[in-house]
């Protein structure tokens, strides 16, 4: 073999080498413009995805607007949480009006099929005073405490002669234990 033969195979090596790195760097090309098509893809439809949801979501918050602002009004009202602060609350609303009260009893209650409160403090209140002081301080009640329910009240004919007696369950609503 001669320097020609040799310098044609080296050079034959070069363009088998050349066409050989060739074809990887377009396999390789190949490879990323697949992953860049199917990253594109994805996007398109989680973009896709986010548009739809996002319509959804519209929907739904001007669906629930209703709600919501009814959420919102009501919300400061259901601020008692435990029922030794339903029963503080409500006993103080008592002292505050200065009423007789003959008896008072507190219990824990749970209320059935409604998982947003789920249990009540009930109260039992026996009072004896003044007609009108009782009938004004149980309206004020309403007024002042919304969310509290009065479940039963029994009116009687009190000692003197001005005189009312007052036995009424009341019920606070509480939203956690």
């Amino acid at each position: 073999m001669n320097s020609k033969h040799i310098a044609c195979g080296i050079v034959a090596l070069f363009i088998a080498l050349l066409v050989q790195l060739t074809l990887w760097v377009q396999g390789k090309r190949t490879a990323v413009q697949n992953e860049a098509g199917a990253a594109q893809q994805a996007e398109a439809t989680a973009s896709a995805q986010l548009n739809q949801e996002r319509v959804q979501i519209g929907e739904l918050r001007r669906q629930s607007a209703d709600l919501i602002e009814f959420l919102r009004i009501w919300q400061p009202y259901f601020l008692v949480d435990s029922p030794q602060s339903a029963e503080v609350n409500l006993s103080m609303k008592v002292k505050d009006a200065n009423l007789v009260n003959l008896a008072q009893r507190f219990e824990l209650t749970p209320l059935k099929g409604n998982t947003s409160i789920p249990n009540t403090m009930r109260g039992f209140l026996t009072f004896e005073d003044d007609y009108a002081r009782l009938m004004n301080w149980l309206g004020e009640l309403e007024v002042k405490m919304p969310t509290v329910r009065t479940s039963s009240v029994r009116l009687s004919k009190g000692t003197r002669a001005n005189d009312l007696r007052m036995e009424v369950i009341l019920e606070q609503p509480l939203l956690k234990q």
